[in-house]
């Protein structure tokens, strides 16, 4: 499933997360929007687990996981999540840079061609562009 691109955060930050009532677990936000986040964390939440999001200023918010690759997940809330209320601090662009480098070294490193693929795409999205004109 591809993610909105609508107005998100880019993060680069802690979370807790909530994947049931008598625990929770840190885990790395990565992008949010009113309707979903994107992170990564160790455990393996499978598609359709209901989790709670500790949203810095907002408070709990339930949320269903749609997709789980590597060690990234995304999840939609159950309400939109008023973003102007968040505590969250977008991080800048080479801070995404570095990151999406680095995923795309470990995906290289463990063979995963098809996600390789994908945050080269991504990547190339970012960087800036120069046009050069030609010269006769």
């Amino acid at each position: 499933m591809a993610l909105p691109q609508g107005n998100r955060i880019a993060l680069d930050e802690p979370a807790r997360l909530a994947p049931n009532d008598w625990s929770s677990v840190e885990i790395r936000m990565l992008e949010c929007t009113a309707d979903y986040f994107r992170a990564s964390c160790d455990i393996a939440f499978g598609t359709g687990a209901v989790v709670t999001l500790d949203v810095p200023g907002v408070g709990p918010a339930r949320a269903h996981v749609t997709w789980r690759r590597g060690n990234q997940f995304a999840a939609y809330f159950d309400e939109p999540v008023e973003l102007g209320r968040t505590g969250f601090m977008a991080v800048n662009g080479e801070a995404i840079l570095a990151r999406l480098l680095k995923e795309r070294a470990r995906a290289h490193a463990a063979g995963r061609a098809e996600e390789e693929r994908t945050l080269r795409g991504r990547i190339s999205e970012i960087l800036p562009m120069k046009t050069i004109s030609a010269r006769r």
